[in-house]
């Protein structure tokens, strides 16, 4: 199971939280940490709708990013819309078996883990580099250095 590639986007309905996610598939994944759903994005658009295949994705993003989408929970199924899109078709989502939801999971919080890690390094060295060159003495040792004559090695 690949890991997912996020961005990822809490949505939140009547009934609770869910985090709704990308995989490196182009699939479309919302769970409530028990279950698991999943949609294509790039499908054929509904007949009745004008938002091209490739601007769905975008759109639904977009939408994640500003709060903008709603989901709607059915029996096995969800749906997620872009209310201020009327363009765009629903985003149909199957819930997926057992077996598969706790696979999807496990790539998940693995997944996330590792982007943790990678964030710590990063802020790690974000927070040395600030830090080394914002320490008062260093800056006073390498200001000094700027105006001090150079030094001469004269061989003997």
């Amino acid at each position: 199971m690949a890991e997912p590639a996020g961005p990822f986007h809490v949505l939140r309905t009547g009934t609770g939280r869910f985090l709704c996610y990308c995989g490196p598939d182009g699939a479309v994944y919302v769970t409530d940490a028990m279950e698991v759903w999943a949609g294509e994005l790039g499908g054929c658009p509904a007949l009745g709708f004008r938002c091209p295949p490739e601007e769905h994705g975008v759109m639904l993003r977009a939408a994640l990013d500003h709060g903008a989408a709603a989901l709607s929970l059915g029996p096995g199924s969800a749906t997620l819309r872009l209310p201020e899109e009327p363009r765009c078709p629903a985003l149909a989502l199957a819930q997926l078996p057992a077996a598969e939801a706790r696979s999807q999971l496990q790539a998940l919080l693995f997944g996330m883990a590792g982007c943790i890690e990678s964030l710590q390094r990063r802020l790690e060295v974000a927070v040395e580099t600030l830090a080394s060159s914002c320490s008062p003495e260093k800056n006073a040792a390498r200001s000094q250095q700027l105006f001090l004559p150079a030094r001469r090695h004269h061989l003997e």
